[in-house]
């Protein structure tokens, strides 16, 4: 399998639980992956989830610590450059929904959302129609950004 980044963004008391799940699946894939971690204490967040990934990059500050698009796109895109994974698991928040189409425009990238499933072989299972359809699929454009579905993972 690909190299994986897994995105991480911080909330007030630490990481949210689809943090958790995201990082959970990429460990269970069991590629090589780095975590990248945005917002307030995010260098303390990716110290705290860095097991097992080969690379931690962390970008917080008080521009970073609330949710805005510019500086949001601005950080995830030097993230995932200065990871230079094919792969990018993120959570479905608020957050990263809103920003990280832009970033895919940004670099090229394809982006799915409403992600449930990653297979080790590259097939991801999403949902569309208001999670009504589930399809299977896979993609050659690199990097690929996947949006996962808070609650269709154990942390």
């Amino acid at each position: 399998m690909e190299k994986i980044l897994v995105l991480l963004h911080t909330v007030e008391d630490g990481l949210p639980q689809p943090a958790l799940e995201t990082l959970a699946l990429a460990q269970a894939l069991g590629a090589p992956f780095d975590v990248g971690v945005v917002g307030a204490g995010a260098a303390e967040a990716a110290r705290q989830v860095s097991g097992g990934a080969g690379k931690c990059f962390a970008v917080e500050g008080e521009p970073f610590a609330v949710s805005r698009y510019a500086t949001d796109a601005a950080a995830c895109e030097a993230l995932i450059r200065a990871s230079a994974a094919a792969l990018v698991l993120a959570p479905d928040t608020m957050r990263f929904h809103r920003a990280l189409p832009g970033v895919a425009e940004r670099l090229s990238a394809a982006v799915d959302t409403h992600v449930v499933s990653v297979s080790p072989d590259g097939a991801i299972s999403r949902w569309f129609y208001r999670q009504r359809i589930e399809a299977s699929l896979r993609r050659a454009q690199r990097p690929w950004i996947l949006l996962l579905e808070p609650g269709a993972h154990a942390a």
